[in-house]
């Protein structure tokens, strides 16, 4: 029996819908600009690449931190969650944060 794994199969589900799994459409929609037009390269690269070869593999890692990224930005403490980043990228202290808030979303 042949253990070869079919490179045109990810290696993962590809989860389209619901709010863990943003469509690419919905991944446009809510993004701002800058991100937005970094998203569109991506995935047409991602696209060819499995348009050349079959291969799926590319699409699928490239879309899975695109959803997360669509998921954090959905959830309620965003904002808040924005502003940490911010600080922490421009090297300036950030408060700790409760044990109880490190989960992202809305979701206990």
């Amino acid at each position: 029996m042949d253990e070869t794994i079919d490179p045109r199969l990810p290696q993962h589900t590809i989860g389209f819908g619901g709010t863990h799994h943003a469509t690419p459409a919905e991944i446009r929609a809510e993004l701002p600009d800058d991100l937005r037009m970094e998203f569109e390269e991506e995935y047409q690269a991602a696209l060819a690449a499995a348009n050349a070869d079959g291969n799926l593999q590319p699409l699928a890692d490239m879309l899975g931190p695109w959803q997360a990224e669509v998921r954090m930005r959905r959830s309620s403490d965003w904002p808040e969650t924005e502003e940490i980043i911010r600080r922490i990228n421009a090297g300036l202290p950030v408060d700790t944060v409760p044990a109880d808030r490190t989960q992202w979303g809305d979701n206990p």
